[in-house]
Protein backbone atom coordinates (compact mmCIF):
# COMPACT_ATOMS: atom_id res chain seq x y z
CA UNK A 1 0.00 0.00 0.00
CA UNK A 2 1.50 3.49 -1.28
CA UNK A 3 1.69 6.32 1.20
CA UNK A 4 -1.01 8.31 -0.75
CA UNK A 5 -3.39 5.17 0.11
CA UNK A 6 -2.46 5.07 3.73
CA UNK A 7 -3.07 8.85 4.17
CA UNK A 8 -6.65 8.76 2.16
CA UNK A 9 -7.61 5.80 4.78
CA UNK A 10 -6.75 7.55 7.73
CA UNK A 11 -8.50 10.36 7.08
CA UNK A 12 -11.47 8.44 6.45
CA UNK A 13 -11.30 6.51 9.83
CA UNK A 14 -10.31 10.34 11.23
CA UNK A 15 -13.55 11.21 9.64
CA UNK A 16 -16.06 8.30 10.48
CA UNK A 17 -14.94 9.27 14.29
CA UNK A 18 -15.51 13.00 13.80
CA UNK A 19 -18.79 12.64 12.67
CA UNK A 20 -19.71 9.98 15.34
CA UNK A 21 -17.74 12.17 18.30
CA UNK A 22 -20.24 15.71 16.46
CA UNK A 23 -23.60 13.40 15.82
CA UNK A 24 -24.54 11.70 19.27
CA UNK A 25 -22.20 13.73 21.51
CA UNK A 26 -19.97 10.77 22.49
CA UNK A 27 -16.22 11.97 23.48
CA UNK A 28 -14.21 8.86 23.38
CA UNK A 29 -10.81 10.85 25.05
CA UNK A 30 -13.27 10.90 28.17
CA UNK A 31 -13.92 8.10 30.72
CA UNK A 32 -16.05 5.52 30.26
CA UNK A 33 -18.32 6.90 32.90
CA UNK A 34 -18.25 9.98 31.70
CA UNK A 35 -19.45 9.00 28.14
CA UNK A 36 -22.51 6.58 30.08
CA UNK A 37 -23.45 9.85 31.63
CA UNK A 38 -23.77 11.65 28.40
CA UNK A 39 -26.41 9.43 27.03
CA UNK A 40 -28.57 10.54 29.57
CA UNK A 41 -31.54 11.95 27.97
CA UNK A 42 -29.58 11.68 24.40
CA UNK A 43 -31.49 10.88 21.20
CA UNK A 44 -28.74 8.26 20.22
CA UNK A 45 -29.64 4.98 20.25
CA UNK A 46 -32.66 5.73 22.91
CA UNK A 47 -35.85 3.70 22.48
CA UNK A 48 -38.06 4.88 24.96
CA UNK A 49 -39.46 8.32 25.86
CA UNK A 50 -40.78 9.36 29.10
CA UNK A 51 -43.29 12.50 29.21
CA UNK A 52 -42.55 13.90 32.48
CA UNK A 53 -44.37 16.12 34.97
CA UNK A 54 -47.37 17.94 34.33
CA UNK A 55 -46.07 20.01 31.39
CA UNK A 56 -45.03 16.28 29.81
CA UNK A 57 -41.19 17.01 29.14
CA UNK A 58 -40.12 14.46 27.00
CA UNK A 59 -37.29 12.35 28.31
CA UNK A 60 -35.37 9.71 26.06
CA UNK A 61 -34.12 6.68 27.71
CA UNK A 62 -32.70 3.25 26.84
CA UNK A 63 -34.60 0.45 27.39
CA UNK A 64 -31.85 -2.22 28.04
CA UNK A 65 -29.84 -0.12 31.08
CA UNK A 66 -33.26 -0.12 32.54
CA UNK A 67 -33.90 -3.27 32.51
CA UNK A 68 -30.61 -3.89 34.20
CA UNK A 69 -30.74 -1.59 36.75
CA UNK A 70 -34.48 -2.33 37.81
CA UNK A 71 -37.26 -5.47 38.25
CA UNK A 72 -39.50 -2.78 37.77
CA UNK A 73 -38.37 -1.88 34.52
CA UNK A 74 -37.49 -5.50 33.39
CA UNK A 75 -41.32 -5.94 34.42
CA UNK A 76 -42.25 -2.85 32.62
CA UNK A 77 -40.78 -3.90 28.63
CA UNK A 78 -40.64 -7.42 29.38
CA UNK A 79 -44.01 -7.99 30.59
CA UNK A 80 -47.73 -7.97 29.84
CA UNK A 81 -48.10 -4.57 29.53
CA UNK A 82 -49.15 -1.74 27.21
CA UNK A 83 -45.52 0.07 28.39
CA UNK A 84 -43.64 -2.88 26.64
CA UNK A 85 -44.80 -2.01 23.27
CA UNK A 86 -45.20 1.75 23.51
CA UNK A 87 -42.02 4.18 22.71
CA UNK A 88 -43.99 7.00 24.53
CA UNK A 89 -44.58 6.27 28.39
CA UNK A 90 -46.27 9.25 30.58
CA UNK A 91 -44.61 9.77 33.94
CA UNK A 92 -46.78 12.38 35.43
CA UNK A 93 -46.11 11.67 39.55
CA UNK A 94 -42.51 12.83 39.32
CA UNK A 95 -40.90 16.15 38.25
CA UNK A 96 -38.64 16.19 35.55
CA UNK A 97 -35.31 16.85 37.85
CA UNK A 98 -35.98 14.02 40.52
CA UNK A 99 -36.31 11.79 37.12
CA UNK A 100 -32.89 12.71 35.82
CA UNK A 101 -31.18 11.83 38.79
CA UNK A 102 -32.78 8.95 38.84
CA UNK A 103 -31.24 8.12 35.55
CA UNK A 104 -28.01 9.38 36.29
CA UNK A 105 -28.19 6.81 39.04
CA UNK A 106 -29.22 4.11 36.29
CA UNK A 107 -26.46 5.03 33.99
CA UNK A 108 -24.17 5.71 35.46
CA UNK A 109 -24.47 5.01 39.64
CA UNK A 110 -24.50 8.83 40.31
CA UNK A 111 -26.53 11.17 42.47
CA UNK A 112 -26.97 14.67 43.58
CA UNK A 113 -28.83 14.54 46.12
CA UNK A 114 -29.58 17.57 48.31
CA UNK A 115 -31.83 18.22 51.46
CA UNK A 116 -34.37 19.80 48.71
CA UNK A 117 -34.80 16.63 47.25
CA UNK A 118 -33.83 13.56 49.08
CA UNK A 119 -36.80 12.72 50.16
CA UNK A 120 -38.43 12.90 46.63
CA UNK A 121 -35.61 10.55 45.15
CA UNK A 122 -36.21 8.26 47.83
CA UNK A 123 -39.78 7.37 47.10
CA UNK A 124 -38.93 6.93 43.37
CA UNK A 125 -35.99 4.68 44.51
CA UNK A 126 -38.49 2.45 46.27
CA UNK A 127 -41.02 2.54 43.01
CA UNK A 128 -38.76 1.81 41.18
CA UNK A 129 -36.94 -1.15 43.29
CA UNK A 130 -33.31 0.48 43.14
CA UNK A 131 -32.54 -0.46 46.46
CA UNK A 132 -28.59 0.71 46.59
CA UNK A 133 -30.16 4.21 45.39
CA UNK A 134 -32.77 4.04 48.55
CA UNK A 135 -29.70 2.92 50.41
CA UNK A 136 -27.38 5.46 49.81
CA UNK A 137 -30.75 8.30 49.87
CA UNK A 138 -31.06 7.33 53.56
CA UNK A 139 -27.49 7.29 54.88
CA UNK A 140 -27.49 11.16 53.15
CA UNK A 141 -30.42 12.17 55.46
CA UNK A 142 -29.06 10.35 57.91
CA UNK A 143 -26.03 12.40 58.04
CA UNK A 144 -27.46 15.46 56.90
CA UNK A 145 -30.56 16.20 58.73
CA UNK A 146 -28.89 18.88 61.87
CA UNK A 147 -30.51 21.71 63.50
CA UNK A 148 -30.46 23.76 61.02
CA UNK A 149 -32.80 22.06 58.50
CA UNK A 150 -34.97 19.60 60.60
CA UNK A 151 -38.06 21.50 61.32
CA UNK A 152 -38.45 21.79 57.81
CA UNK A 153 -37.80 17.91 56.62
CA UNK A 154 -39.54 16.69 59.39
CA UNK A 155 -42.72 19.09 57.99
CA UNK A 156 -41.94 17.79 54.69
CA UNK A 157 -42.05 13.78 55.94
CA UNK A 158 -45.91 14.70 56.16
CA UNK A 159 -46.03 13.41 52.60
CA UNK A 160 -44.44 10.55 53.27
CA UNK A 161 -44.52 9.59 57.19
CA UNK A 162 -41.21 7.43 56.57
CA UNK A 163 -40.26 6.03 59.71
CA UNK A 164 -36.75 7.11 59.76
CA UNK A 165 -37.19 10.95 59.42
CA UNK A 166 -39.54 10.98 61.87
CA UNK A 167 -37.26 9.22 64.00
CA UNK A 168 -34.28 10.92 63.24
CA UNK A 169 -35.93 14.24 63.23
CA UNK A 170 -37.93 13.71 66.76
CA UNK A 171 -34.59 12.69 68.20
CA UNK A 172 -33.32 15.91 67.35
CA UNK A 173 -36.61 18.31 68.65
CA UNK A 174 -36.76 16.25 71.94
CA UNK A 175 -33.12 16.58 72.79
CA UNK A 176 -33.40 20.49 72.75
CA UNK A 177 -36.68 21.46 72.44
CA UNK A 178 -36.23 25.13 73.30
CA UNK A 179 -33.45 25.77 70.26
CA UNK A 180 -35.92 24.70 67.88
CA UNK A 181 -39.07 26.42 69.93
CA UNK A 182 -37.12 29.79 68.92
CA UNK A 183 -36.16 28.73 65.20
CA UNK A 184 -37.66 30.28 62.32
CA UNK A 185 -39.56 28.03 60.95
CA UNK A 186 -41.01 26.76 63.90
CA UNK A 187 -44.52 29.06 63.15
CA UNK A 188 -44.27 27.35 60.02
CA UNK A 189 -45.22 23.99 61.13
CA UNK A 190 -47.79 22.33 59.90
CA UNK A 191 -50.89 21.83 62.62
CA UNK A 192 -49.84 17.81 62.41
CA UNK A 193 -46.07 18.16 62.81
CA UNK A 194 -46.92 20.38 65.91
CA UNK A 195 -49.41 18.13 67.54
CA UNK A 196 -46.85 14.98 67.30
CA UNK A 197 -43.94 16.74 69.08
CA UNK A 198 -46.43 18.29 71.28
CA UNK A 199 -47.61 14.75 72.53
CA UNK A 200 -43.80 13.70 73.23
CA UNK A 201 -43.82 11.59 76.40
CA UNK A 202 -40.31 12.21 76.52
CA UNK A 203 -38.87 15.76 76.06
CA UNK A 204 -36.34 17.73 77.34
CA UNK A 205 -38.40 21.64 78.84
CA UNK A 206 -41.17 22.04 81.06
CA UNK A 207 -44.92 21.96 80.57
CA UNK A 208 -45.01 25.33 80.65
CA UNK A 209 -42.20 25.80 78.11
CA UNK A 210 -44.34 23.38 75.58
CA UNK A 211 -47.00 25.14 76.49
CA UNK A 212 -45.62 28.71 75.80
CA UNK A 213 -44.09 27.53 72.30
CA UNK A 214 -48.02 26.35 71.58
CA UNK A 215 -49.10 29.77 72.01
CA UNK A 216 -46.26 31.43 69.98
CA UNK A 217 -47.28 28.98 66.64
CA UNK A 218 -50.97 30.30 67.82
CA UNK A 219 -49.41 33.69 66.99
CA UNK A 220 -49.20 33.15 63.11
CA UNK A 221 -51.44 30.50 62.58
CA UNK A 222 -55.05 32.27 63.91
CA UNK A 223 -56.92 30.15 61.65
CA UNK A 224 -55.84 27.32 63.38
CA UNK A 225 -57.91 25.91 66.75
CA UNK A 226 -55.14 25.59 68.87
CA UNK A 227 -57.72 24.53 71.91
CA UNK A 228 -57.82 21.20 70.63
CA UNK A 229 -54.00 20.58 70.68
CA UNK A 230 -53.73 21.11 74.65
CA UNK A 231 -55.50 17.49 74.82
CA UNK A 232 -52.31 15.90 73.45
CA UNK A 233 -50.43 17.87 75.75
CA UNK A 234 -52.23 17.13 78.91
CA UNK A 235 -49.90 13.44 79.77
CA UNK A 236 -47.46 12.38 82.21
CA UNK A 237 -43.88 13.06 80.42
CA UNK A 238 -40.63 12.57 80.94
CA UNK A 239 -37.34 14.33 80.21
CA UNK A 240 -35.38 12.84 77.07
CA UNK A 241 -31.89 12.46 79.06
CA UNK A 242 -30.45 11.41 82.11
CA UNK A 243 -30.40 12.66 85.78
CA UNK A 244 -27.22 13.49 87.55
CA UNK A 245 -28.12 13.74 91.13
CA UNK A 246 -26.40 15.26 94.38
CA UNK A 247 -26.37 13.67 97.60
CA UNK A 248 -26.05 15.28 100.71
CA UNK A 249 -27.66 16.65 104.17
CA UNK A 250 -30.12 18.77 103.73
CA UNK A 251 -30.51 22.61 105.59
CA UNK A 252 -31.81 25.85 105.54
CA UNK A 253 -29.04 27.96 104.56
CA UNK A 254 -27.83 30.83 102.68
CA UNK A 255 -27.43 29.64 98.89
CA UNK A 256 -24.27 29.69 97.02
CA UNK A 257 -22.67 29.28 93.74
CA UNK A 258 -21.89 25.95 92.33
CA UNK A 259 -18.66 25.56 91.23
CA UNK A 260 -17.66 22.87 89.17
CA UNK A 261 -15.34 21.10 86.78
CA UNK A 262 -16.40 17.62 84.77
CA UNK A 263 -14.25 14.53 85.10
CA UNK A 264 -14.17 12.00 82.58
CA UNK A 265 -13.10 11.06 78.81
CA UNK A 266 -15.54 12.91 76.75
CA UNK A 267 -18.17 16.12 76.95
CA UNK A 268 -21.48 16.09 78.47
CA UNK A 269 -24.56 17.61 76.65
CA UNK A 270 -26.30 19.98 79.67
CA UNK A 271 -29.68 20.41 79.29
CA UNK A 272 -31.45 21.77 82.90
CA UNK A 273 -30.80 21.95 86.28
CA UNK A 274 -33.05 21.10 89.63
CA UNK A 275 -33.39 23.29 92.56
CA UNK A 276 -35.11 23.38 95.93
CA UNK A 277 -37.67 25.75 96.68
CA UNK A 278 -39.52 26.53 99.57
CA UNK A 279 -41.74 29.77 99.74
CA UNK A 280 -44.91 30.71 100.62
CA UNK A 281 -45.81 32.83 97.50
CA UNK A 282 -47.62 31.10 95.08
CA UNK A 283 -45.21 31.94 92.63
CA UNK A 284 -41.32 32.59 92.26
CA UNK A 285 -39.10 33.57 90.06
CA UNK A 286 -35.85 32.27 89.52
CA UNK A 287 -32.95 34.05 88.22
CA UNK A 288 -30.22 31.41 86.50
CA UNK A 289 -26.74 32.13 84.93
CA UNK A 290 -23.94 29.61 84.42
CA UNK A 291 -19.95 30.92 83.29
CA UNK A 292 -17.82 28.99 81.96
CA UNK A 293 -14.14 30.13 82.69
CA UNK A 294 -15.67 33.59 84.15
CA UNK A 295 -17.23 33.77 81.06
CA UNK A 296 -20.95 33.94 80.94
CA UNK A 297 -22.68 30.94 78.81
CA UNK A 298 -26.22 32.16 79.73
CA UNK A 299 -28.76 33.93 81.97
CA UNK A 300 -32.06 32.57 82.30
CA UNK A 301 -35.23 33.84 84.20
CA UNK A 302 -37.56 31.31 85.11
CA UNK A 303 -41.28 32.13 86.60
CA UNK A 304 -42.20 28.80 88.70
CA UNK A 305 -45.60 28.24 89.90
CA UNK A 306 -45.13 26.92 93.63
CA UNK A 307 -48.01 24.82 93.99
CA UNK A 308 -47.24 23.43 97.28
CA UNK A 309 -46.14 26.46 99.84
CA UNK A 310 -45.96 23.97 102.75
CA UNK A 311 -43.22 21.60 101.60
CA UNK A 312 -39.81 21.37 99.92
CA UNK A 313 -40.43 21.56 96.06
CA UNK A 314 -38.32 20.79 93.27
CA UNK A 315 -37.93 23.17 90.68
CA UNK A 316 -37.01 21.57 87.23
CA UNK A 317 -35.30 24.78 84.93
CA UNK A 318 -34.80 23.74 81.21
CA UNK A 319 -32.87 25.63 78.94
CA UNK A 320 -31.33 25.38 75.42
CA UNK A 321 -28.48 22.70 75.50
CA UNK A 322 -24.93 23.85 76.58
CA UNK A 323 -21.60 22.03 76.21
CA UNK A 324 -19.71 21.07 78.92
CA UNK A 325 -16.07 20.41 78.31
CA UNK A 326 -13.76 18.34 80.73
CA UNK A 327 -11.69 20.24 83.01
CA UNK A 328 -12.77 23.88 82.18
CA UNK A 329 -14.65 24.88 85.31
CA UNK A 330 -18.23 26.02 85.54
CA UNK A 331 -20.39 28.01 87.42
CA UNK A 332 -24.26 28.00 88.27
CA UNK A 333 -25.78 31.01 89.80
CA UNK A 334 -29.43 31.08 91.23
CA UNK A 335 -31.43 33.85 92.70
CA UNK A 336 -34.85 33.74 93.56
CA UNK A 337 -37.17 36.71 93.56
CA UNK A 338 -37.75 36.30 97.61
CA UNK A 339 -35.85 36.98 100.51
CA UNK A 340 -34.77 34.41 103.11
CA UNK A 341 -33.28 31.21 103.88
CA UNK A 342 -33.16 28.12 101.16
CA UNK A 343 -32.91 24.73 101.61
CA UNK A 344 -29.47 23.71 100.36
CA UNK A 345 -27.69 20.56 100.31
CA UNK A 346 -24.36 20.72 102.57
CA UNK A 347 -21.17 19.34 100.89
CA UNK A 348 -23.25 17.50 97.48
CA UNK A 349 -21.42 14.63 96.31
CA UNK A 350 -22.40 13.00 93.08
CA UNK A 351 -22.56 9.12 93.26
CA UNK A 352 -21.75 7.69 89.34
CA UNK A 353 -19.65 5.30 87.76
CA UNK A 354 -18.70 7.35 84.97
CA UNK A 355 -19.23 10.89 85.52
CA UNK A 356 -17.81 12.90 88.39
CA UNK A 357 -17.50 16.37 89.04
CA UNK A 358 -14.90 18.25 91.32
CA UNK A 359 -16.41 20.89 93.11
CA UNK A 360 -14.42 23.83 94.29
CA UNK A 361 -15.60 26.63 96.86
CA UNK A 362 -14.48 28.91 99.33
CA UNK A 363 -16.27 27.93 102.02
CA UNK A 364 -15.21 24.37 104.59
CA UNK A 365 -18.69 23.30 103.78
CA UNK A 366 -20.26 23.33 100.19
CA UNK A 367 -23.58 24.21 100.29
CA UNK A 368 -25.80 24.29 96.89
CA UNK A 369 -29.41 24.59 95.98
CA UNK A 370 -29.08 22.36 93.06
CA UNK A 371 -30.52 19.15 93.34
CA UNK A 372 -29.60 17.86 90.09
CA UNK A 373 -28.27 18.11 86.72
CA UNK A 374 -29.92 17.28 83.64
CA UNK A 375 -27.15 15.98 80.59
CA UNK A 376 -26.33 13.38 78.29
CA UNK A 377 -22.92 11.81 77.61
CA UNK A 378 -21.63 13.51 74.08
CA UNK A 379 -19.70 10.25 72.09
CA UNK A 380 -18.03 10.51 68.65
Amino acid sequence: MDLENIITMLSAVEQISYNLDTSIGLKYDTSFSQRQESLINNRFQSDVTFMVGEKRQPIHAHKLLLIIASEYFNAMFNGNFRESSSGEIEVSDVEPDIFLEILRFIYCGKVRLTIENALEIYVHAQKYMLNELRRRTIRFLENHIDSHNVLKIFTHNRLYEFSFINDRCLTLIRKNPLTYFRHEDFTSLDRKSLEIILASKKINCSDEQLFQALRDWKKNNESEYADEMVSVMNQIRTYNCSKLRFFGNMSMAEQTDLKFSIMCNHSLAFFGIGVFVKSTERFVTIEVEITENLESLGSYRFDYENKDPAAVNKANLFFEELTLHPDDWYSISVNFSYQGDSFTIINPQICHDKVKLDLESDFSAIKSVISHLYYDEIRK
